[in-house]
């Protein structure tokens, strides 16, 4: 057995990393403030990222994992406030940011939790006349002006942009500013008019349940965003938002088995129409690895046969039954009537929209940007007016 080492960190009080100790296989780490984090030696090993062994964040891994010997252990030491380690099999030597390291803590689940962005949720009367807005012109220029739409969407979902140009370039431009334009069967942009007979509902001067859109799709689309060319002379078209999240909290303390249900079964959707052939399933609520909600996807139009075992049907009809009736109360309905030159930019996997029936010109147009490099230009804007460089 190897023996035990002890350091004590004689720098100023300022300083994270109180005092660090190891054994065989971990390393525990003591704070300043009275915290204690544990990290197994070849964790530490395998992030090593030195110009030697590369920077897996810019996706270089030149040392692997299997050369990292079983059993590996080190020497550590702490100088200038940070965390040194010198390998004992090949005399490699480590060293750590302790914002790093404590940003990357894994030893508890309150660790673990701690890290993780919480969202917001909201029902109608919370959100109406509340929700977060910025000004288009003044974010062309303005990083934290961006930066508080993008802030708003990862909290509550969704944004609103004002003095949008109700012009049609504009939709690319405001879109250009967050992401990528995602392509799909009907090009970069859906035009939202009415027409006569239409095959899209969409265009049809009529109003429309709450749902998340094209769940048809592997993945469905992020970001979605509304800009308003022009809003109906009859002052109808109003947008209804919905917070899916909001309505999930709310099914799972009044019928947790249909919120488990509602996790686990795969609901199809699918969209057969002239030239296009899509189909997907997946659970109504997904949620990641901690069991936080990460995703809501629900359309009752697109939903196509169920395909469970016998003894689930009538159950999973009932809880996606009571899930629909959920996401129909008004209560949960926040209204907003988008105004020409307005527009609504929201996370397309968690709120969902509807519309109120209309009968003058009104002309919307449609477009989506991937949720990943939205959240990508979100973690830089961070980490360039914030330092934030470890954001989940």
């Amino acid at each position: 057995m190897q023996p035990s080492h002890t350091f004590r960190n004689s720098s100023k009080p300022a300083d994270l990393i109180q005092s660090v100790m190891d054994d065989e296989r971990t390393t525990t780490i003591t704070w300043q403030d009275g915290h204690t984090s544990l990290f197994h030696n070849v964790w530490l090993r395998d992030n090593c990222s030195c110009d030697e062994c590369g920077d897996h964040s810019g996706g270089a891994r030149f040392y692997e994992l299997r050369d990292i010997p079983p059993n590996v252990s080190h020497s550590p030491s702490i100088a200038n406030g940070r965390l040194m380690l010198e390998w004992a099999h090949d005399g490699h030597k480590t060293e750590y940011d302790p914002s790093w390291l404590r940003a990357h803590d894994y030893s508890s689940a309150e660790a673990r939790t701690e890290r993780r962005h919480q969202p917001k949720t909201w029902t109608a009367a919370e959100m109406q006349g509340n929700v977060p807005s910025i000004d288009y012109v003044k974010a062309q220029d303005d990083d934290a002006e961006r930066l508080k739409l993008h802030d708003a969407v990862r909290t509550h979902g969704i944004c609103m942009v004002t003095n949008v140009p109700a012009k049609i370039e504009a939709t690319e431009e405001l879109a250009g500013m967050f992401g990528f334009v995602r392509e799909t069967h009907y090009g970069r942009i859906f035009e939202i008019k009415s027409t006569p007979n239409p095959t899209i509902i969409a265009n049809a001067p009529v109003p429309l349940r709450p749902h998340t859109d094209e769940n048809f799709r592997e993945p469905p689309p992020g970001i979605m965003i509304f800009h308003t060319i022009q809003a109906s002379e009859d002052r109808g078209g109003v947008s209804v938002m919905t917070d899916g999240f909001k309505i999930a909290e709310d099914l799972k303390k009044e019928d947790p088995a249909a919120y488990e249900l509602l996790s686990n079964v795969p609901i199809p959707h699918r969209r057969f129409i002239e030239g296009v052939g899509l189909r997907a399933e997946h659970p109504i609520l997904t949620h990641d690895y901690f069991g936080q909600l990460s995703q809501f996807r629900l359309n009752e139009r697109t939903m196509g046969p169920i395909d469970v075992a016998p003894e689930l049907m009538e159950q999973t009809y009932a809880a996606v039954t009571k899930i629909l009736e959920m996401t129909y109360d008004p209560k949960y309905h926040m209204h907003h009537l988008l105004e020409s030159g307005q527009a609504l930019l929201f996370d397309n996997a968690r709120v969902m929209h509807a519309r109120t029936g209309f009968n003058g010109n009104r002309h919307v147009r449609l477009t989506h940007i991937g949720s990943d490099e939205f959240y990508s230009r979100w973690r830089q804007l961070r980490n360039k007016l914030h330092g934030d460089i470890n954001l989940i």
